[in-house]
């Protein structure tokens, strides 16, 4: 895996795993995909953008990354977390799903 693909399945794997992280900034996640090319370059320099300005799931995305030992400052794909569909379609269902998610949780018991 490409670090594009690694910085894009992880960030899939939070939005399916830990949805309380992604907050009420849905609508411009969406928009900032929306507008990219289906390509894993600007998919993940898209959501590298996004994570810039919210540190918490930048944080979280860090601790899912590994460093390699293939060259100093290379990514590993971490071999807990399932591969996904790579693509834009995907990345904007699983944050609609995520948004579902997150409004399940907070309804009191």
């Amino acid at each position: 895996m490409s670090d594009y693909e690694i910085t894009v399945n992880i960030f899939i794997h939070l939005l399916k795993t830990q949805s309380s992280l992604f907050s009420e900034d849905r609508i411009t996640l969406i928009k900032l995909i929306n507008n990219q090319t289906d390509d894993i370059k600007s998919l993940s320099d898209a959501i590298s953008y996004w994570l810039s300005e919210h540190p918490e799931v930048e944080k979280a995305l860090a601790e899912f990354e590994e460093i390699g030992t293939r060259a100093p400052g290379d990514k590993q794909a971490n071999t807990n977390i399932p591969k996904y569909e790579l693509d834009k379609k995907n990345i904007l269902n699983e944050i609609q799903q995520s948004s579902s998610s997150a409004k399940e949780t907070k309804k009191p018991t």
